[in-house]
């Protein structure tokens, strides 16, 4: 079983807040750790949702051909149609049998989790609605220490000479070479 060590930004930090003060979910966490350099990582005893790729736009043109891509911690995907009422929607319990492959997503990992967000956002220049004129919009929800983080490309545009979405697009292309969805036909 590949399992991926994931660096919490809140892991470790004298200081943190307890178990019993943290409201929102937490992954569990086993005793086993992984020491690097300079940081001793928790091993996930259970993949969590790491990240969320939802197309829109023309690959709804000829029927329900839009992708949405869950992406777990341990490397596990799955890719489902996406649904036009809320596009990073994913279904609610995933079964093992739907993650239909794995990626390396260990360094993606680490950038999402070094990331500052909103200090990106000021970054990024505006981006394009493709879905406008027949293209493909992305639209990705970033799993985070201090919750989910949705940045999509019709707001900003995914600037590829920076290290998060330079690995965002290799994780798509890796995603992409190992199938997807057959496509549909609208009517009959």
């Amino acid at each position: 079983m590949l399992v991926i060590a994931l660096v919490l930004a809140s892991c470790g930090e004298a200081g943190s807040a307890g178990a019993d003060e943290v409201s929102s979910p937490q992954p569990k966490v086993t005793s086993t750790t992984v020491a690097t350099a300079a940081t001793v990582v928790p091993v996930l005893a259970e993949p969590v949702p790491l990240l969320v790729i939802a197309e829109t736009g023309g690959c709804f043109m000829m029927g329900p051909n839009c992708s949405t891509t869950l992406v777990m911690s341990d490397g596990s995907f799955g890719v489902f149609r996406t649904d036009p009422a809320d596009v990073l929607a994913v279904p609610d319990a995933v079964s093992g049998a739907e993650l239909v492959g794995r990626a390396d997503v260990h360094t993606l990992a680490r950038i999402i989790s070094d990331t500052d967000f909103a200090d990106l956002r000021t970054q990024l220049e505006p981006g394009t609605c493709q879905g406008c004129f027949d293209g493909i919009d992305v639209n990705v929800r970033f799993h985070t220490a201090q919750g989910p983080v949705d940045v999509d490309s019709v707001t900003y545009s995914f600037d590829h000479g920076l290290e998060l979405f330079q690995h965002l697009e290799g994780l798509q292309q890796a995603i992409r070479s190992s199938g997807g969805l057959e496509p549909m036909q609208r009517g009959g």
